[in-house]
């Protein structure tokens, strides 16, 4: 006869409890159990409560984590729940143990006032279960360019920790407003320059008259392919991004493709078309609404600002917007943009019927790309969609992978 194993899931571990999980990642992954003791032990905003495990029969078993990530929309920021780190024991596989812990996690997210979920992932058919859904990317590849060597007023120098204040504000003035970016605040860059993530990557500084005008970091990997983790820079610095390119790719002699993640209005965008560059597509993110209304109490300022960009004063909007099980109401009135989760009877609403995966991608994305990519048919909705979420130029940067 057998015994149906006693399962429990669990989060906030104690700090013995931690060393097994870390035992128990260690098992599971070849980057070894360091890897994931420093990026919790060197991160000052840990709270424990985001570590989340399973025992069976009293023993951890399996382990998921979520790593809280604040990103932008416009001027708009949503709490991101970034999901990482997941492993089960080879022994106690096919439990469902992860999908109790992903379970859990949801509600957790909900009640924590986080708006959505991103995990990157192969196995796509394993979240899916789970309520994630993949959304396609694209990288754009180049054959690694022959060194650029021409005179220039600018030098190419190493990072050090005492140039992080200057690169710290390049980020802020290159992505203010910009979709899907982290927000990066003091603690959080002298937190992640301590992280693994960074250490297997490389960063180059652009400086000219003393001052740092860019900076790039690529990663640390012996490949054919490379991936340009980042390169940012102001906008005195255009004729020198480049330069930095070209001397991040000197530091991979053995890489033969450059991959990058480019939005089109970056300097290097133009410079990969020119270089024939191959579209490749990325099917890693993964993504989940959590909380629909709470989302988009967050996301009202920007989409405000965009209704008053494409509407006249007298016109006015009502829709009610459903995502899955969620709704709520959308009330454009004089220039103002209300949202509730009830109704106000004095209006007759356009419903809005959104696919999850549909709604994330025009948040993130825009709806013409989601449109685009999914070949949605709404023509009878698509000027308020494209309104609500015109094109952005988003991206997430690799630095931030969890």
């Amino acid at each position: 006869m057998t015994t149906t194993p006693d399962i429990i899931v669990k989060n906030h571990p104690s700090r013995e409890q931690l060393e097994v999980i870390y035992d128990l990642l260690d098992k599971c992954f070849s980057v070894g159990r360091d890897f994931f003791q420093e990026r919790l032990d060197q991160d000052t905003t840990y709270d424990p409560d985001t570590t989340w495990f399973a025992e069976v029969d009293g023993e951890i078993a399996s382990h998921v984590q979520i790593f809280p990530l604040y990103i932008r929309v416009g001027r708009a920021i949503l709490k991101m729940g970034a999901i990482g780190s997941v492993g089960t024991d080879p022994h106690c596989r096919g439990l469902g143990l992860a999908h109790k812990i992903l379970h859990a996690q949801t509600n957790y997210m909900k009640e924590s006032d986080f708006d959505i979920s991103l995990l990157l992932a192969s196995k796509h058919a394993f979240y899916e279960k789970a309520g994630w859904r993949l959304i396609p990317q694209t990288a754009l590849a180049i054959k690694k360019p022959a060194s650029l060597e021409r005179p220039s007023s600018c030098e190419v120098i190493p990072f050090e920790a005492r140039y992080l204040d200057e690169i710290r504000l390049i980020y802020e003035q290159f992505n203010r407003n910009r979709t899907y970016t982290a927000v990066r605040n003091e603690t959080y860059w002298r937190d992640l320059i301590t992280w693994p993530e960074w250490k297997r990557a490389d960063c180059l500084l652009l400086r000219r008259d003393e001052k740092i005008i860019a900076y790039g970091i690529i990663e640390k990997k012996e490949a054919e392919q490379v991936f340009l983790n980042e390169l940012l820079y102001l906008n005195e610095a255009e004729d020198g991004v480049e330069q930095l390119f070209h001397a991040l790719c000197r530091l991979r002699p053995n890489a033969r493709q450059i991959l990058a993640m480019l939005q089109e209005d970056h300097k290097l965008y133009s410079y990969f078309q020119q270089h024939r560059a191959t579209p490749i597509r990325i099917n890693m993110a993964m993504w989940k609404m959590i909380n629909l209304s709470s989302a988009f109490h967050k996301l009202q300022p920007e989409l405000e600002d965009r209704l008053r960009g494409a509407l006249t004063a007298d016109q006015e909007l009502h829709i009610s917007l459903q995502c899955n099980e969620e709704i709520i109401y959308m009330d454009y009135h004089q220039h103002q943009l209300s949202i509730s989760d009830t109704s106000k009877d004095d209006f007759d609403y356009t419903l809005l019927d959104v696919d999850e995966r549909d709604l994330i991608t025009y948040i993130i994305f825009g709806y013409h790309e989601a449109a685009a990519e999914r070949r949605i048919e709404c023509a009878e909705h698509a000027g308020i969609l494209q309104v609500l979420f015109p094109k952005q130029q988003a991206v997430f940067y690799l630095t931030d992978k969890f």
